[in-house]
């Protein structure tokens, strides 16, 4: 008792102690809202996600990347519809996709999630609807079928400089997502600047942008669970966060690439005015800059539109490639019959097969098509926002300003729509239901934020597969499905397994 009072005749130590009891009483009523007198409080799901956003954040950057693993989880446990946060539901059930997503679903994103990529500027980052529209209307020219056909050239020639590495190099196994990767990426940056990465002459495919892009992926949910984390970091001690300083290093490595690249663009407008006027010059930025060059307030936009592109340009088609090369060679009835149709319009190895062509070929778009399932895209739900008069989503009412989203893995995955969908069957593409089941088919997303980049991913998806089993034949080293079964969540999936490798390359 004395010990209390004297305690008390302190009027700091008292007032500390008032203000911590008041803290976390108040911390105690929000928990008890939250968990039974919150609207969401009769969606399932663990108590403690109703309770806190630290449940999310625990399983994205503690467990590193394995939220949507547990999302699956849950949804096993407690139905189609679960509760991943206070204010936050997940969806599976495949109707419940264009709900959310589709023209007229009238859904926002969610702005904390979106500013993880710091790129707020660019059509993927910007959330106001009108804003993102605009965005979007001064990118589409350059994904167009038209643009596409214009870039079909280089998309040959990285395809063909790819072939070629990959026979010189047949002593040693090959990583095959970093092959990819680098073929994607020399096309993107090309197509983005005018002059490419060059990162398919590196001798191990290992171009420092392309393991730098590696890196920076896990640094995405740290930035979005803790904004302040970024200038943070950059003042403290390397030694007291070591990995997250090297993230930070690689993010920062990715956005300075694309700053030079757009500042040569800008000293060659400097030194020549009609440069780009005076030549045939389809690529994007040139573009953009010439005909607003007058504006420099603009540059921060072009800045984020270039990291956007640049994520999306290399990850998806190279990912998607990785996998369909994998489950292609696992079975040699897919890898014969591919070649069979291949060379029955392209008999001679060393001519060249149009885009038009290829794209005519029913066996290579059911492989192409089977690939983007089982590869996914981009796993992350994408969060909306509902409006102020609620909504119905997946035959369920949900109250407004909850957030909402859904993976397309539970559309991907889902044995209703895809029976045994963890096995790769072009087949299924090729059976009278097809049509029905390419509205499952969302790599791409849907509505109208789905990604811009569609066509030119196609073309390259076409031309890749093409080359590559038209021209080689590879044999898979010490790489089994098991590789290719989990994955991390990092916006895009990051197999667990040991990356495809292969070896014995030959002309086929």
């Amino acid at each position: 008792m004395d010990i209390f009072i004297n305690f008390l005749a302190h009027p700091t130590q008292t007032t500390l102690l008032f203000i911590f009891i008041i803290i976390n009483l108040c911390n105690v009523l929000i928990i008890i809202r939250r968990v039974f007198f919150h609207p969401l409080s009769a969606f399932p799901g663990p108590r403690l996600a109703a309770a806190t956003t630290f449940y999310k954040i625990y399983f994205e950057v503690i467990k590193g990347g394995e939220l949507l693993g547990r999302i699956h989880q849950l949804h096993i446990l407690y139905g189609p519809v679960i509760r991943i946060g206070p204010n936050e539901l997940h969806f599976n059930d495949h109707r419940a996709y264009a709900d959310i997503y589709s023209v007229g679903s009238h859904l926002t994103k969610e702005p904390n999630f979106y500013k993880c990529f710091a790129a707020n500027g660019s059509a993927f980052g910007a959330i106001d609807p009108q804003v993102s529209k605009v965005r979007r209307a001064n990118l589409s020219p350059f994904f167009s079928r038209r643009a596409i056909l214009l870039l079909e050239d280089v998309i040959q020639k990285k395809a063909n400089l790819l072939v070629t590495k990959l026979h010189r190099k047949n002593t040693a196994p090959i990583n095959m997502f970093l092959a990819f990767r680098s073929a994607t990426l020399d096309i993107i940056t090309f197509y983005m600047f005018g002059h490419c990465l060059d990162s398919l002459n590196h001798p191990t495919f290992s171009d420092p942008l392309l393991m730098n892009i590696q890196v920076a992926l896990p640094f995405l949910w740290v930035i979005k669970a803790f904004p302040w984390a970024p200038p943070v970091m950059s003042i403290m001690p390397r030694w007291l966060g070591k990995s997250l300083h090297r993230r930070l290093t690689a993010f920062l490595y990715i956005r300075d690439y694309v700053v030079a690249g757009l500042l040569r663009i800008s000293k060659d407008f400097a030194r020549h005015p009609t440069i780009h006027s005076e030549k045939p010059d389809f690529t994007i930025f040139p573009r953009l800059m010439e005909s607003s060059r007058q504006d420099t307030s603009i540059s921060q936009l072009l800045v984020d539109e270039s990291l956007s592109l640049l994520q999306a340009g290399s990850d998806t088609v190279g990912n998607t490639c990785t996998v369909g090369t994998f489950f292609i060679l696992n079975d040699e009835v897919i890898r014969s019959r591919l070649l069979e149709e291949l060379r029955s319009v392209w008999p001679d190895r060393d001519s060249t097969v149009s885009l038009t062509i290829l794209q005519n070929l029913p066996y290579l778009n059911a492989v192409i098509k089977e690939s983007l399932r089982l590869s996914h895209g981009i796993v992350t739900p994408l969060p909306r926002i509902v409006g102020p008069a609620g909504t119905t989503i997946g035959g369920f009412y949900i109250p407004a300003k909850t957030i909402v989203g859904m993976s397309v893995t539970s559309v991907h995955l889902n044995s209703d729509l895809f029976p045994d969908p963890e096995r790769f069957s072009p087949e299924r593409w090729l059976q009278p239901s097809a049509q029905m089941l390419g509205h499952y088919l969302l790599p791409f997303s849907s509505g109208p934020r789905m990604c811009l980049g569609m066509n030119i991913a196609w073309a390259e998806l076409y031309i890749l597969f093409a080359h590559v089993f038209r021209k080689l034949r590879m044999e898979i080293v010490d790489t089994s499905v098991d590789d290719f079964r989990a994955f991390r969540d990092y916006f895009v999936p990051v197999h667990k397994g040991r990356p495809l490798h292969v070896r014995g390359i030959e002309l086929s």
